[in-house]
């Protein structure tokens, strides 16, 4: 009955964990490795912010759309102290589409022959991971493995006459280093894990305006620029503190300040970074736990993350935030079938470009079934 009592903790925390710093998504959670024996884990989790602000007077709309978060995953046991698990995730994402009145969704050049549209930007990243885990005496455990990523995405900003990018998908590499300790018999356990930034070499599609003198109309360069999806260390922590209770929780830490994109073209036309932090960002989680029935777990669990108070890019327009969850956990046969909700209270903040944002939140659902092979 205690993994059934993990599971739902799992969920409260990962299956609806979707609205966080930066482009954070998944968490890179790889609690999977821990289960027993051989496993397979599905997991999907669903968002659905409101995000809106004002920029000299004039309302965004609702600029962030609503988004899902897949988890694919398989455990075993490749002897009696080494694991192997593998992962499917997507670790990163943006979805951001403003109005059509929004002072940045103007194109000044559309007199020129400038294309219509409006600010936004989506950007998707896939990743699979390969861990292994091996168990030493004393309940202490090291883990390492490779991330393979891809990153694809595009950005319009029709205020920077009228700039477009397309980026090509790209696929590159990192890896995952940890360390563990566990207890079973009170249900403890500690996990640090360190995910190494991946650097993309991106090839795009970087188009504009022109104007006169200049022929006028839309140019297009097939150009290339660096970018990083940034380090990032969890640390994992779950205790027994009473008969059919289970305190838990997390802190992770995230180097944004690592992640600049700065296509050529757009730099050249503003002089600035098409995307870059100030700020790295930390992240809390604390939860409990607790044993209904023989089939039936649940916990609650709080959330926290703190803002840094700088000014933020109009393409994620959110600085910190505080939630609260709610998991459940059926336990059937050989299966675990879990089920989370999560409201969370998205904190205010102002853009590079002077747009106030503010009384933001979202509501996230996740659903995740995991079935014992063995």
């Amino acid at each position: 009955m205690r993994k059934a009592l993990l599971s739902a903790c799992a969920l409260c925390v990962g299956a609806t964990a979707g609205y966080a710093g930066g482009l954070d998504r998944s968490g890179q959670g790889i609690n999977l490795i821990f289960e027993e024996g051989s496993a397979v884990q599905f997991r999907l989790g669903y968002t659905s912010p409101s995000v809106s602000g004002t920029l000299g007077g004039v309302e965004s709309g609702n600029v962030a759309n609503s988004f899902f978060t897949p988890h694919l995953g398989y455990k075993t046991d490749l002897t009696e102290r080494l694991d192997f698990a593998l992962v499917y995730d997507q670790p990163f994402g943006a979805d951001v589409e403003y109005g059509s009145n929004y002072p940045l969704s103007q194109n000044p050049t559309a007199a020129f022959g400038g294309r219509s549209g409006v600010l936004q930007a989506s950007a998707d990243t896939d990743a699979i991971t390969a861990l292994l885990r091996y168990k030493f005496d004393g309940g202490f455990s090291v883990i390492g493995g490779l991330r393979a990523q891809r990153l694809t995405g595009n950005v319009t900003v029709p205020a920077a006459a009228g700039y477009q990018t397309d980026i090509d998908p790209e696929i590159d590499f990192g890896y995952v280093l940890g360390v563990a300790w566990e207890k079973p018999e009170i249900a403890a356990r500690v996990a640090l894990t360190y995910n190494s930034k991946i650097t993309h070499d991106l090839s795009q599609t970087e188009s504009a305006n022109v104007v006169p003198p200049i022929p006028a109309g839309l140019i297009s360069q097939n150009t290339q620029t660096e970018v990083v999806t940034p380090q990032s260390v969890n640390l994992d922590f779950q205790t027994g503190v009473a008969p059919k209770t289970l305190l838990f929780g997390s802190i992770r830490w995230v180097d944004w300040p690592q992640a600049v994109y700065a296509p050529p073209v757009y730099v050249g036309i503003t002089g600035d970074n098409l995307l870059d932090y100030d700020d790295d960002t930390f992240t809390y989680t604390l939860g409990l736990g607790y044993q209904f029935s023989e089939e039936f777990s649940g916990a609650v669990t709080l959330g926290y993350e703190t803002s840094t108070g700088s000014t933020v890019s109009d393409l994620g327009p959110t600085d910190g935030f505080w939630s609260i969850g709610l998991g459940g956990t059926y336990s059937y046969e050989q299966a675990k079938i879990s089920g989370g909700i999560r409201y969370t209270d998205i904190g205010d903040a102002t853009t590079n470009q002077g747009a106030q944002f503010s009384g933001n939140s979202a509501w996230s659902v996740g659903v995740q079934v995991t079935y014992a092979l063995n």
